[in-house]
């Protein structure tokens, strides 16, 4: 429905389920990710084609795209996760059998997870996102035909009214009521949640109530609004004290219309002194009637950011200026897989008594430096890991990696931790913190050598750009900025070496609060986050091969890489490596070595032995494609990314190098009558090329895909130039080496 901010209780319509029967399908085709559960800030998709199914039993492969990235239990950070689950279909069951998570959206970018398991069977817990699941992936009926999207509920109406304090605070009622359209709709939106934090705002009364089409009313008895802690147990490093009032539902059909009215004091806001407010409209519903009024006093001005809504000031009477705005709409947009944030295309109204990034800046930094301190043991320990280091550059470098190596990621939010860090003194002493406290710590060590820093506010997601006003959305991440080098820093990425940052953190705008301006980090350049690979395979006389290959990564290959192989660290070699070479429909054996993951001062390199099972028919004719064995496949990664329909909205698309090189030694025993020639392709962002050369018995293949965007976000052309590369890749990737 809406995205909101911290201080607006405007309900979010979580979830908006498609209808996707699925079955099982035999064959060995593409991925076909279709969308099967929405939830906020994630979608979840099925692939149809990889459903098995013995018996009661059936197997299916589950991706969820998160809009933000996430951080596991071992630090690694991750958009997206591919779960392989058994369901038995009977006993309404499930277990996990795998799962992967990928720097990227889509299962795309670096693999950081890796693994199997021998879960037990667990319930499907009734009414569940697991229980939809377990539905489409038992059900009988295929869909395939492409149809309408059908939204699961619409916002009939809302009303917001704030009336703001000269110090901020304010009181606020919310009147909510959505329609729902669909079956899905009834399973998925029979309960809402209204989140708070009880040290900031108390919510003073909540009704609720059920409309039928025929007019009765069903009101929500007080045992059915239950409240709940916030939801840990996803197993993020991540502690708050927000609660939620959750309002069940009764009597909940397709046409019934789900009304409540909420009424909350905030007693303290985020930036003390200052309001603000953020509303989203989402593309994917549709809205009759919304509207926010407010009610400021008169020495304060309120600034105001609006695309698609009407409205503003209305009066000023009696030291009280009085507000109010109107939305509606009608149409609706389908969601998109890989979509940039909504603040890029949807409809959104931002108010706020700060009149830019810049005085929100000033009004973080004042509790960022509260927290800054330098004392003997800080300046101790500073002195120390800075001894002979010759230049400014050296002493940062060291810094940084004592903080990377020596902090890890928890986040314990409680009262004003939200925005405002611990102390550096109490993070040095628990060696724990999240974004904000390593920013704090590593300013302070920094300024006990004398080198100046800033705090970097920034999303750590899909949005790449602020509002004109003082507004904290997209804001969910701070760094370090060191302007005498002017270099970012993110020490909460352990596998960043010094000098580059994460995906997540690139190409975005920032405001560096103690500098009072904003700034924007480094774009993403193609040659600065590449991989090298050489690969050597000897073909056996039975068709199998023997190889080994060498790997080299920069920039974001490496830091996605790195977190890979350490979190593989705990798991059996022999697990890892099949899973490797299943990527590509490939089977055998292998060993992986490879620089430590945690040793950020040494150039990284993976290298890998293997042995494929046979994969050329002999002794008879056949033909070859050029197998990939234990590298990366960054190219025959790039060739699984089978383009959609058309975008409406705009999506992120990311810059890159991988060069590949691969030898093929032929025994004696089989002759090679035919080569391909390879393919060249520039047009737009996109340069590829493929070389084949044969001497003697040995076959050289060189593969280079270079892609380098204009910017973050891509768009119609982009995809259009992506759809007509597509076609030249999977062409060459099938082309095959002829023997007999």
């Amino acid at each position: 429905m809406i995205e909101v901010s911290g201080q607006q209780r405007g309900e979010q319509v979580r979830k908006v389920l498609l209808a996707i029967l699925l079955s099982a399908v035999s064959g060995n085709v593409a991925a076909e990710w279709v969308p099967v559960h929405y939830d906020r800030g994630a979608i979840t998709y099925a692939d149809p084609t990889t459903v098995r199914r013995t018996g009661n039993y059936v197997e299916i492969e589950e991706l969820t795209d998160f809009e933000k990235t996430r951080i596991g239990r071992d630090g690694s950070r991750y958009l997206s996760s591919v779960a392989r689950i058994e369901y038995d279909c009977d006993e309404s069951k499930f277990r996990l059998l795998s799962l992967r998570r990928t720097s990227g959206n889509m299962d795309q970018g670096e693999v950081v997870v890796d693994s199997t398991y021998t879960d037990e069977w667990a319930q499907v817990p009734a009414r569940s996102e697991s229980a939809a699941m377990k539905a489409d992936a038992c059900g009988t009926v295929v869909v395939r035909a492409e149809r309408a999207y059908e939204p699961q509920i619409s916002v009939e109406r809302e009303a917001q009214t704030f009336f703001v304090n000269a110090d901020g605070t304010y009181t606020n009622t919310v009147e909510n009521a959505i329609r729902i359209k669909t079956p899905q709709g009834v399973e998925d939106h029979s309960s809402r949640q209204i989140g708070y934090n009880p040290s900031q705002e108390v919510i003073r009364s909540i009704k609720a109530w059920t409309t039928q089409a025929d007019g009765t009313s069903v009101p929500v008895l007080p045992s059915a609004i239950r409240e709940r802690e916030e939801d840990n147990s996803g197993g993020s490093a991540e502690f708050t004290d927000t609660k939620y009032r959750v309002i069940i539902f009764p009597q909940v059909r397709v046409g019934s219309l789900l009304g409540y009215k909420v009424e909350s004091t905030v007693h303290a806001t985020p930036y003390p002194g200052e309001f603000s407010s953020a509303a989203i409209f989402s593309a994917t519903l549709p809205y009759d009637n919304w509207e926010a009024h407010f009610v400021v006093p008169e020495s304060r001005t309120l600034y105001i950011d609006q695309r698609g809504v009407s409205g503003g000031l209305v009066k000023t009477v009696d030291g009280l200026s009085y507000y109010s705005f109107r939305y509606s709409r009608s149409t609706v947009t389908a969601p998109e897989e890989g979509s940039a944030s909504s603040i890029h295309y949807a409809d959104y109204l931002f108010v706020s008594t700060m009149p830019d990034m810049v005085s929100l800046g000033k009004a973080a930094n004042t509790f960022f430096q509260s927290k800054v301190a330098v004392n003997d043991e800080i300046r101790q320990l500073a002195a120390k890991l800075t001894d002979g280091k010759g230049d400014e550059r050296a002493k940062v470098k060291a810094l940084y990696l004592w903080v990377v190596q020596n902090i890890r990621y928890v986040s314990i939010s409680l009262l004003d931790g939200r925005l405002v860090p611990h102390n550096a003194l109490e993070i040095l002493a628990n060696r724990y913190g999240d974004c904000k406290d390593h920013m704090v710590l590593l300013e302070s060590l920094l300024d006990a050598v004398g080198i100046a820093s800033s705090p970097a506010l920034l999303n750590a997601g899909a949005s790449y750009e602020f509002s004109k006003i003082g507004i904290h959305y997209p804001i969910n991440h701070v760094i370090t900025y060191v302007p005498s080098l002017d270099l970012y820093l993110d020490s909460t990425d352990r596998f960043a070496p010094f000098g580059t940052l994460p995906y997540a953190d690139m190409d975005k705008p920032v405001v560096l609060t103690a500098l009072g301006k904003l700034g924007r980090t480094p774009r993403v350049k193609a040659e600065e986050h590449a991989t090298k690979v050489d690969v050597f395979m000897a073909i056996r006389a039975d068709g199998s091969i023997s190889g080994n290959s060498m790997a080299s990564m920069i920039g974001i290959s490496e830091n996605s890489s790195r977190a890979t192989r350490f979190d593989k660290k705990s798991e059996p070699e022999e697990a890892v490596v099949k899973r490797l070479l299943y990527r590509f429909n490939e089977t055998g054996s292998g060993s992986l070595e490879y620089t430590d993951p945690e040793d950020l001062d040494r150039p990284y390199w993976v290298r890998a032995h293997f042995s494929l099972d046979p994969v050329l028919n002999v002794p008879g004719r056949g033909a070859l494609a050029v197998p990939v064995g234990l590298a990366p496949g960054e190219i025959a990664s790039a060739a699984s990314d089978k383009p959609l329909a058309a975008p409406k909205l705009p999506y992120y698309c990311r810059s890159k190098l991988a060069e590949e090189r691969y030898v093929l030694e032929f025994p004696p025993s089989i002759s090679i009558e035919d080569v391909p020639k390879g393919t060249t392709y520039r047009s737009g962002a996109i340069e590829y090329q493929s070389k084949f050369r044969r001497i003697g018995q040995k076959i050289t293949v060189e593969r280079r895909l270079r892609i380098q965007r204009e910017g973050p976000l891509c768009g119609a052309g982009d995809h259009a130039n992506w759809v007509a590369f597509y076609k030249v890749l999977k062409s060459d990737l099938r082309s095959q080496i002829v023997y007999h």
